[in-house]
């Protein structure tokens, strides 16, 4: 991702989260499982568990972004050798019996690897096209571009994500965590 994209992305979404859904705070994870760029928010439940919400730039070239939403029964970040998990949410919710799971906001609503695209990738198919991949964009620019993608991840994470982590933590209330 442009740095100038992944800036405001990232500042954004801090805003928005500390805005609207202030129960989950950032935090600092020093873990193998959070990728460079990653920022993950945490909100730590009655049991112990910790519920996780995850902003996931495009570690490629790609101007794109993804979010992630879990869970840990253990307070940490979650722990998986595939992230996301390779259990889908399923309508029965078979997937709140795993101690740790991150899915990806989008599966909650379509089966497609969806992400938000703040900018389409197109190859570099000459000098002309990257060099002009290199010229740094203006913060205007990069706002106009990048802050209406956070708004829609913003809104469907509350809209779907929040009731399915609110729904988990449910569950484990009713079963005695």
């Amino acid at each position: 991702m442009r740095k100038e994209y992944g800036k405001v992305l990232r500042s954004r979404f801090l805003r928005r989260m500390r805005d609207l859904v202030p129960e989950f705070e950032e935090e600092k994870v020093k873990s193998i499982y959070l990728a460079p760029g990653e920022r993950a928010f945490s909100k730590l439940n009655s049991d112990g568990s910790k519920c996780w919400v995850v902003l996931c730039p495009s570690p490629k070239d790609y101007d794109e972004f993804t979010v992630l939403i879990g869970w840990s029964v253990f307070g940490r970040y979650p722990e998986l050798s595939m992230i996301p998990s390779n259990i889908w949410p399923s309508q029965d919710r078979s997937e709140f019996d795993q101690k740790e799971y991150l899915t990806r906001l989008p599966q909650l609503w379509t089966d497609q690897d969806t992400w938000w695209v703040i900018e389409s990738f197109e190859p570099a198919l000459g000098v002309e096209q990257i060099q002009a991949k290199m010229q740094p964009i203006s913060q205007e620019v990069a706002q106009a571009r990048v802050v209406p993608q956070v708004e829609n991840a913003i809104s469907r994470l509350i809209e779907v994500g929040m009731p399915y982590l609110h729904l988990f933590t449910k569950s484990r209330e009713a079963f005695g965590g």
